[in-house]
């Protein structure tokens, strides 16, 4: 076997370097559309053609075929050189053109692309491994050597049952719960390794994870709604999961039960309100989770969208209810709202299963103790027919939806009941950017938002610190474009584009990761996370929004688009 690599060790080269050049440009399709964007705009074309939008697809297969020729030149025993130096060349060239494009912009997706690179990566070395056993037997084809090939046949079936029908070994919670606060329910969302029955005890009451009346046996994921009042008032809660082994028509088999207990702290507005809200983390756990825990007497924590890139595996699905749960532990409520990249990858349309929600989407009213909220969700940051989304954006009809819930509410005034009224959106409804994008639908929902008179709107998307307070002397040049405060930038007159709709509220852009209001961030930086606190006095009516690090220590911020230095406490009085 020795002899024969040696022989080929040039041809095996290239195998695994085309195989490793095919599977790297292959892990890089979450920015295809980036690279044909790059591409028509250097053409200096206004849109792509079709033939630049299908081209990282026609260099995949392109480096498939190159894969498989360096297989069959290894088996072609009569090959010619020039065909091995030719075979070089294009393996080099693409291995260039792999490195630059990540040199121009694929660096921020490299959190995605390397570990779906490395498993396919591994994966195929199994394969090389496998078909050189078969083919370079170690041993001579005897007794020892069908047995070694039996062996490995029986672990490659092993593996694919296993994995075909889902067996797990053990019973256990993989993601502990998270109490996500809808409407005037908690929604408490936890996960099993295996699929299985699952339900909430709450005072000796349980309430089931439950389909037309049925236990639902077929997701690991389990959401179960329970009333406010019946957990605030019990002040704890378990969670139960019976593994489903086999269900059939007539009969069936489960495991053994597993549960875990829990405290639960429900807002007591009575001596006032403390809370967080953490946005744009985009994988950054560890400093958005210690940022947060930096607050004390947190009363309940607000997600505000994005905390991943992308939602392309189940792990991102959940990437959400890591962060909250590492930050409440399951013991005080969560807000939820829906950011514009997580409407992004094959997981996207199962994301209403793992986090609060309503009717599968991600709008809705709710209630803690003397707080009302309402959660909007804008979708994608583009207008619907824009080419990156392929035809499947229908947002506009989204929006329309969204916009009669918000003049129900106006008109039947439920907040007033309530005294401090929350709005959570991802991408914010005050700022309208030079793309125009949303324009006509954030100036309906500004003045629905105008006549609700939110104490406060709380957003992200824009990786920024940025305050849109009430009354403030906006600046804008002849144009018509913000203009940069002096301080904030040191260029007086700089402008940002775009303009701020005529809102008659308070309001922030929540977070970004980083230590400051200003600082460059690389997207590898996992440790690193600035988002606001809220102390909120009912009694005075006042609240004081504080922006906190990872460190601990409250950032200094300029509001960009008025002049004046920049602030530690934004003093506010409640609508």
């Amino acid at each position: 076997m020795l002899k024969n690599i040696k022989n080929e060790l040039w041809n095996i080269l290239c195998i695994l370097w085309a195989m490793a050049v095919a599977l790297f440009w292959f892990a890089m399709r979450v920015i295809w559309s980036g690279i044909s964007k790059v591409l028509y705009e250097a053409m200096g074309k206004e849109e792509p053609t079709e033939f630049l939008l299908n081209l990282p697809l026609y260099i995949s297969i392109f480096l498939w075929v190159l894969l498989a020729v360096a297989v069959a030149m290894l088996v072609w025993k009569k090959r010619k050189k020039y065909a091995m130096i030719l075979l070089t060349v294009l393996l080099g060239i693409f291995t260039v053109a792999s490195l630059v494009v990540v040199v121009m912009g694929a660096i921020d997706y490299l959190y995605f692309i390397l570990p779906k690179f490395f498993l396919s990566f591994s994966i195929g070395l199994c394969i090389v491994a496998f078909a050189a056993l078969l083919f370079y037997p170690p041993i001579k084809n005897g007794k020892a050597g069908v047995t070694l090939k039996s062996a490995l046949i029986a672990l490659v079936i092993g593996i694919a049952v296993f994995e075909g029908y889902g067996v797990t070994l053990g019973s256990r919670f993989t993601y502990e719960p998270v109490v996500y606060a809808v409407e005037d329910t908690y929604q408490i969302v936890f996960s099993t390794n295996h699929p299985a029955t699952a339900w909430v005890e709450i005072d000796g009451e349980s309430y089931y994870d439950l389909f037309a009346g049925s236990m639902k046996s077929k997701d690991t994921v389990h959401k179960i709604t329970v009333p406010q009042e019946k957990l605030d008032a019990a002040k704890a809660y378990s969670i139960h999961a019976e593994k489903m082994i086999y269900r059939g028509p007539f009969g069936g088999f489960k495991g053994k039960e597993i549960s875990s207990e829990y405290n639960f702290y429900p807002v007591n507005s009575a001596d006032g309100l403390v809370y967080y809200t953490m946005t744009d983390v985009h994988h950054a756990r560890t400093g958005a989770v210690e940022a947060a825990r930096s607050v004390e007497g947190l009363d309940f924590l607000v997600i505000l969208g994005d905390s991943v890139g992308m939602v392309e595996y189940e792990e991102d699905a959940q990437y959400s209810n890591l962060l909250a749960h590492d930050v409440t532990g399951g013991q005080i409520p969560v807000v939820y709202a829906r950011g514009n990249h997580e409407i992004k990858g094959a997981y996207a349309e199962e994301l209403y299963k793992y986090v609060g929600s309503k009717n599968e989407s991600f709008y809705y009213w709710f209630t803690l103790s003397d707080v009302f909220g309402i959660t909007l969700d804008l979708g994608e940051d583009h207008d619907d027919g824009w080419w990156e989304y392929y035809g499947t954006d229908r947002f506009t009809q989204y929006h329309n939806e969204q916009t009669q819930f918000l003049r129900e509410l106006a008109e039947t005034k439920p907040y007033e009941d309530y005294n401090y009224t929350l709005v959570a959106c991802h991408i914010p409804i005050q700022f309208v950017n030079s793309r125009k994008d949303h324009e006509a639908v954030k100036a309906e929902w500004t003045e629905l938002l105008n006549q609700i008179q939110p104490d406060i709107a709380v957003c992200g998307h824009q990786h920024d610190l940025y305050p849109f307070l009430d009354g403030q002397e906006t600046m804008y040049n002849d144009k018509g474009k913000l203009v940069y405060n002096s301080q904030f930038k040191g260029e007086a007159g700089k402008t940002y584009g775009g303009y701020l709709t005529d809102y008659t509220f308070n309001g922030f852009i929540a977070g970004r990761r980083g230590t400051n209001q200003v600082d460059d961030i690389g997207a590898l930086n996992r440790k690193e996370h600035v988002g606001m606190a809220v102390s909120v006095d009912l009694t005075s009516q006042t609240q004081i929004c504080r922006f906190i690090n990872t460190a601990g220590e409250i950032v200094s911020v300029y509001n960009p688009f008025a002049e004046g230095p920049a602030q530690k406490d934004f003093v506010l009085e409640l609508k």
